[in-house]
């Protein structure tokens, strides 16, 4: 008997044999038809027995669906050895792809790593306007979604598993009564769409059937900034800013540097003008009037907090003390000393001043933001406009779609990629409308609340499996190409406009190709093709800057102020730092990241002010009834210094109902409290009750605070004292010498972390754990201090919790020279290298975490379960992790290894090539995504390294240097540039 190959007994429905006659060739077939059992197990078909009646239903089963497949399924390619080795190949050696991500409806450039046509990270595109060669942790953790066990895996009809090829057909059923009608009852509900070749698509639909309505839903949208713009210059335009010529920049309640479409490049070059070991000229100076702490007012010299509705009134304010004509303000929210010193500020640095509104805040804002911009010389200098990138024409809200719906003028709804049963407005019950619509279909990536209530549901393919365009947010177009096959015969956006228009599966590359080679009208068209895909984004689709002249009566048109109580409580919505408008819910890494300024973890809590909390006498976890609308929510409060007194923040994107099993259940879902006329602030009134929930934040453990760790000092002051951030040397140790008393290697590896530069964005975070397979450990364990971050950034208040000090400290392993750790293990498990590194051997490790107790720095963590095994709580995906890193099992301490990986990577290919490290040749994971450059990595033995310039940089300091533990990573204290006429107002500088 010929030996069989091990497969489960389930493949023989799954089309495993292709044919009738192959099937009869097998040994276990002819023991069926003599009616004998086969045991599965010897046979090497599995576990159990199947009988020859099992095996003709599923043959009968195979030839009724054989049509269907034949009609679906593409053509089926082998895989099969290298003949001859590719010589682009190399196993063991990643290759690496451009291609583009959509954070925000917008492209980030990324590089993806593959592993023998494994994709296993991501990392920004040095050459993509919109990254600089950083990638934030959304970026960063979606390499993560791409193994996503809880992806959609099959198209459904009514929640029953069916077939593309189905769904076509009940496509064409459909088309017959659009095409009678025009379309006349067809609608489409997409988020806004932001590529080139789909919009074309788009287009081509609403030529086919005329009488189409689209409409469009983004929870986190930029309606108000073209409204702004459309009160300002009488059409819709979209804002560039360039930070690097600004000197002088005022936010009103803009998050620029976290949230804002462009925030990589606009953290980079903000951080350009803002580092005194890279300058000797002052560094720019940042006000930032806000209604919710953010990462960009942590990095303001001069904050003040004001409620949603009062940041309008500030606008006002600042506009009159500059001499534009607006209507006064109901109440004087910001105090005259505040606004005489900003209007100063602003007109001593014209043209290079810069006033930039929040996505969130009115149409208002944002057209006096931009008079005064104007004002002031900005146009052209710190400000370019530029035609919107975004938005199909023509295309309307969700609530115009739901008054359609309540008009039965709605018969069929195509919904693609969007799931407003989860976030649409409370006030419209979509949920309940979109169920008298007679035909539905959702595309998507999960099987999320709206597809759970549609007729059909298409898988939609990650961006990794598919091919497409999309522009970034100065224009540029970036191409998405794939990594890998879908893995769940999952269809693109092209794949499916074309089949909503043709009725039939499309190849993606096609469709794209045939979209490109219209735009192009070069003589080599393979040749462009071929150097957009490596570049990852096509030369010359910058958008060009817009002329804008400002209405001479554009104040007239300014809509009046939304009057509120003076007393009233206000809730304010903001996106998720990680997890955005609740789309990313399932992905762990994306939970677990401790949040900027909370470092709360896995919750979503309703950030309080310290006086607020003192006012209904709450504390952390405490749980509140908070009514708006006729709709009550219970959520935990979180304590916040800094945040505005009569405000309350909720983020959105959490308390998913479906989407994965990872993000049910977790949070509360805001969006349950939001409207259509108000969707970033609502009337609330707030009710304490009897419930308390634990908050899994990260720094209540791990903590080092009330020590000497932040040292930071105005621009004055160190110019007086340049070297006010160092020690003098202890002058006893526990040891002979330095170590080492003779260098032997040809390295010594440091790192020096710029404090003037980090925002506290955790890029560094997520991008560690991608690449040192670091795994998710859940609430419960976050809770109980198990957290597994090799990496963490703390954060610090200091002053008024009123207006407080932040300041942000990227915690890695300092890879001492005297190391405490060292000492301690009884079985030698923590060890020195020759070049400095303080080393992790797993295999030696019994689990004493001696050196944990020893470490002043609190960078050690503990394996205390099984965190990595399918049997996990939250299992890691092999297929994503990094080869070159030992994946970890319980029992051993694990820490920052400089990534060591990396270090033996870079040092062979100069071995091999015979020459010497290059300087900036080799980047650590977390200085690699550092959109601000503030980590610099690199060898100490070479004294004109980077590295070692910043070491002897008056403002490198160590942290906890008294002990003596000559730590290998430092820090450069942040200098600030504070004006003067506030220094002595009582807020933070």
């Amino acid at each position: 008997m010929s030996p069989i190959k091990p497969i489960p007994v389930d493949s023989f429905a799954s089309g495993y044999w292709r044919s009738l006659d192959e099937l009869a060739q097998t040994p276990a077939y002819t023991a069926l038809q003599q009616g004998e059992f086969v045991d599965a197990a010897q046979q090497g078909l599995g576990q159990g027995a199947i009988s020859r009646r099992s095996i003709l239903k599923l043959l009968g089963a195979s030839m009724a669906l054989a049509g269907f497949t034949g009609c679906t399924r593409q053509p089926e390619e082998h895989i099969i050895p290298y003949v001859e080795m590719p010589e682009q190949v190399i196993p063991g050696r990643p290759q690496y792809y451009a291609t583009a991500v959509a954070i925000g409806g917008y492209a980030h450039g990324v590089l993806a790593e593959s592993h023998e046509g494994r994709p296993t990270r991501l990392e920004g595109n040095p050459d993509h306007p919109a990254t600089q060669g950083a990638c934030d942790p959304v970026a960063q953790a979606s390499i993560l979604s791409l193994y996503d066990p809880d992806r959609s895996a099959a198209v459904r009809h009514k929640g029953v598993i069916s077939s593309f090829g189905s769904c076509l057909m009940a496509l064409k059923e459909q088309q017959t009564e659009w095409n009678r009608s025009g379309g006349a009852g067809l609608c489409f509900l997409t988020e806004n769409i932001n590529s080139p070749s789909a919009r074309q698509y788009m287009t081509a639909l609403q030529q086919r059937w005329p009488q189409a309505r689209w409409f469009v839903h983004e929870p986190i949208d930029r309606s108000a900034v073209f409204a702004g713009s459309q009160l300002l210059f009488g059409e819709s335009l979209e804002p560039r800013y360039r930070l690097d010529h600004a000197a002088v920049i005022v936010s009103l309640d803009a998050d620029f540097l976290q949230a804002q479409p462009g925030f990589l490049r606009y953290a980079h070059d903000f951080r350009g003008a803002r580092q005194p070991s890279f300058s000797e000229q002052p560094p720019s100076r940042l006000y930032a009037l806000e209604s919710s702490l953010t990462v960009t007012g942590a990095a303001a010299e001069h904050r003040y907090a004001l409620a949603w509705p009062d940041v309008e009134s500030a606008a006002r304010q600042l506009a009159l003390a500059l001499g534009l004509q607006v209507a006064a303000p109901q109440r004087q929210v910001l105090p005259e000393r505040w606004v005489r010193a900003i209007a100063e500020d602003l007109q001593q640095h014209r043209g290079t001043a810069l006033i930039v509104p929040g996505e969130q805040q009115s149409p208002a804002v944002h057209a006096i933001a931009h008079a005064i911009n104007e004002k002031l010389g900005g146009f052209g200098s710190t400000l370019e406009w530029m035609q919107p990138v975004r938005n199909p024409a023509g295309a309307e809200d969700l609530t115009a779609l739901g008054r359609a719906i309540q008009a039965h003028e709605v018969d069929s709804l195509i919904m693609l990629d969007t799931n407003p049963v989860y976030s649409a407005p409370a006030d419209l019950d979509f949920a309940h409308l979109v169920q008298k619509v007679p035909w539905r279909l959702h595309w998507g990536e999960y099987e999320d609340e709206t597809a759970q209530l549609c007729h059909w549901h298409i898988p939609a393919a990650h961006y990794l499996e598919g091919w497409g365009d999309i522009c970034a947010y100065d224009g540029t177009v970036s191409l998405v190409q794939p990594l890998i096959l879908p893995l769940h015969d999952g269809q693109t956006l092209l794949q499916m406009l074309a089949a909503i228009d043709q009725g039939v599966a499309q190849d993606p590359r096609e469709l794209l190709l045939a979209y490109w080679r219209g735009r192009y009208w070069g003589a080599d068209f393979s040749t462009f093709w071929k150097q957009s895909l490596h570049d990852g984004v096509v030369a010359d689709t910058r958008a060009p800057v817009a002329s804008a002249s400002v209405r001479p009566d554009w104040a007239a048109h300014l809509p009046a102020a939304q009057a509120w109580a003076e007393d009233s409580l206000v809730l304010q919505f903001r996106p998720d730092s990680a997890l955005w408008d609740g789309r990313y819910a399932n992905n762990g890494w994306l939970q677990e990241l401790p949040r900027p300024l909370t470092t709360l973890t896995w919750h979503n809590a309703a950030l309080i002010s310290p006086a607020l909390a003192q006012r209904y006498g709450l504390e952390n976890g405490q749980k509140i009834a908070l009514s708006s609308i006729g709709h009550t929510l219970e959520v935990p409060v979180f304590v916040l210094p800094g945040h505005p007194d009569a405000a309350i923040t909720l983020a959105l994107g959490h308390g998913r109902t479906a989407g994965g099993r990872v993000a049910q259940d977790v949070g509360s879902n805001a969006y349950r409290l939001r409207t259509s006329a108000l969707p970033w602030a609502a009337p609330v009134t707030l009710q304490v009750t009897d419930g308390v929930q634990p908050l899994a934040a990260i720094q209540t453990h791990n903590n080092i605070e009330g020590r000497d760790l932040i040292r930071r000092a105005s621009w004055e002051q160190y110019q007086g004292n340049p070297r006010f951030a160092q020690d003098s040397p202890p002058e006893l140790s526990l040891y002979e010498e330095p170590w080492p008393a003779e260098r032997t290697a040809e390295q010594a590896w440091g790192m020096s972390i710029d404090l003037s530069a980090c925002i506290g964005c955790n890029g560094c975070v997520t991008a560690c754990q991608a690449e040192n397979n670091i795994p998710v450990v859940g609430p419960e364990e976050v809770a109980r201090g198990h957290n597994m971050h090799w990496l963490r950034v703390d954060r610090y208040f200091s002053g008024d919790p009123a207006a407080p000090g932040i300041s942000f400290q990227p915690v890695p392993c300092m890879h001492c020279e005297n190391a405490p750790c060292e000492y301690v293990c009884p079985v030698g498990a923590t060890q020195h290298s020759v070049d400095g590194l303080n080393q992790m051997i797993y295999q030696r490790c019994v689990g004493t975490r001696y050196c944990s107790q020893n470490c002043p720095y609190k960078v050690r963590r503990f394996n205390w379960f099984d965190y990595t095994s399918a049997a996990a709580t939250h299992p890691a995906q092999p297929a994503q992790q990094n080869p070159d890193v030992t994946v970890r099992t319980r029992g051993v301490m694990e820490k920052c290894t400089y990534c060591v990986q990396r270090i033996s990577s870079v040092r062979q290919d100069a071995e091999l090539e015979g020459r010497a490290i290059r300087d900036g040749e080799l980047q650590t994971a977390c200085q690699q995504a550092c959109p601000t450059q503030a980590i610099v990595f690199g060898d100490l033995a070479d004294p004109d390294s980077r590295v070692s310039q910043l070491k002897a940089h008056p403002l490198n300091y160590a942290m906890l240097a008294h002990l003596n533990t000559r730590p290998r990573t430092t820090y450069l204290a942040a200098v600030t540039n504070p004006n003067p006429a506030l220094l002595d107002d009582g807020e933070s500088a």
